[in-house]
């Protein structure tokens, strides 16, 4: 009886020509006619979501900018005997750009700094807020792990098995509330076409003493916030004699 050989090779074969292409396909050529484009290392960015939120970054960039000018030129001396601030008015008149600007003289009135109310002789802090608006569906790399999932929703499946019809109830509602915990830290829904950028700067004599700038997520339903309003349309009606 003849025995072949050709089977165990004919069956290593494909696996042999899928490791070599999965190694291709991670790799690039040496030289190309353009960058290749990568993804940034996963960070987390906050997304407002409510009056106390704004209260919240506009307290945060009043500390950076207070830590910026004890340490640059513009205030060598602790807080108190600082050079008096004025914070001018913001040049849009969006809702969170005028509550901002009040929340961050809140900021900085209760940290000790001196706030003057009029420009003279003040140094002055200006606020910058842009809106920016991206491409829909933006993938943010976040996922939910099937592995634990399934494991532990696995794990409770012999307890369901012998357990009453309320008490698997209140096991299954245990699950999903254990999950809403774990993931609680993100934000709900897609990833938000809008963020709002929004950078503080100091400056006197001509140049700056001290900046700050932070990127947020804007719900992309609550666009007018940051948008400044725009003015009532007027049109011209035509009126001739007699009519």
């Amino acid at each position: 009886m003849s025995t072949s050989h050709a089977t165990p090779f004919r069956r290593t074969l494909p696996t042999g020509v899928l490791c070599i292409s999965a190694l291709l396909s991670a790799c690039a050529t040496p030289y190309s006619e353009a960058p290749l484009a990568t993804n940034f290392a996963t960070t987390k960015q906050p997304k407002l979501q409510a009056g106390a939120h704004w209260n919240v970054i506009a307290g945060s960039a009043a500390e950076t900018l207070i830590a910026s000018l004890k340490t640059g030129r513009g205030c060598l001396a602790p807080a108190p005997e600082c050079t008096r601030v004025y914070v001018q008015p913001p040049a849009d008149q969006s809702a969170f750009a005028q509550a901002f600007r009040t929340a961050f003289v809140t900021a900085l009135v209760n940290a000790g700094m001196p706030v003057a109310r009029n420009p003279a002789g003040a140094t002055q802090i200006d606020t910058d807020i842009q809106v920016v608006k991206f491409s829909p569906k933006r993938p943010d790399g976040q996922f939910a792990s099937a592995t634990v999932l399934y494991a532990g929703l696995w794990g409770l499946s012999g307890v369901w098995e012998n357990a009453s019809p309320g008490a698997a109830g209140a096991l299954a509602f245990g699950v999903l509330d254990t999950w809403r915990w774990m993931t609680s830290e993100f934000a709900s829904g897609p990833t938000p076409q809008l963020e709002v950028i929004v950078t503080v700067s100091a400056s006197a004599g001509g140049q700056y003493l001290g900046r700050a700038t932070n990127v947020y997520y804007v719900a992309d339903g609550d666009a007018l916030l940051y948008v400044q309003p725009q003015p009532p349309a007027l049109y011209s009606i035509a009126v001739t004699g007699g009519q």
